[in-house]
């Protein structure tokens, strides 16, 4: 993208913000489970996970935040790469980090067998500034995270902004 057509996109994300339409992604589906590997070491990046594919999402639109979800079964820290690209030719968009300090009592297994609450936490990231994605691409995400104890992970769905200025 050119200077002039930044600076044109930029101007018309002001003065016409009254047209712009927020979505999720994926859209009119479960959020996408982006797991750890359960790698040996700590913070190790995991496989990127498809968010959604290419010529799903409007273009051009704007990635704007994250909605993330999990029932927590350990206590850790992590970051959360998106990315764009095909499979295996991915390119990191955004990379955000999240803190889940949670109670652990036991293991996963006898949280379950105990029928245990475990703590569910949801969030919502919003990053500091548009990006804009300019085509309707695969869209894929990935975690390390400060434990390597288990696949833990989040389950999220993007926040994009479209029509921005139409």
């Amino acid at each position: 993208m050119s200077l002039s057509a930044f600076v044109k996109s930029s101007y018309l994300a002001l003065v016409e913000s009254g047209n712009i339409r927020y979505t999720t992604a994926p859209v009119a589906a479960a959020p996408v489970a982006v797991v750890s590997d359960g790698a040996v070491a700590a913070w190790a990046w995991a496989p990127y996970i498809q968010i959604v594919a290419d010529a799903v999402i409007p273009a051009p639109c704007w990635l704007v935040g994250v909605t993330m979800h999990t029932v927590a079964v350990e206590s850790h820290n992590a970051d959360l790469a998106i990315a764009s690209g095909a499979a295996a030719a991915e390119e990191d968009l955004a990379m955000v980090h999240y803190a889940g300090i949670w109670p652990v009592v036991g293991t996963t297994a006898a949280l379950v067998a105990n029928a245990v609450p475990r703590v569910v936490v949801s969030s919502t990231i919003w990053l500091p500034y548009p990006i804009r994605i300019a085509t309707s691409v695969r869209l894929a995400g990935r975690i390390r995270k400060s434990t390597a104890a288990s696949a833990a992970g989040v389950s999220i769905k993007l926040i994009l902004a479209s029509a921005v200025g139409s």
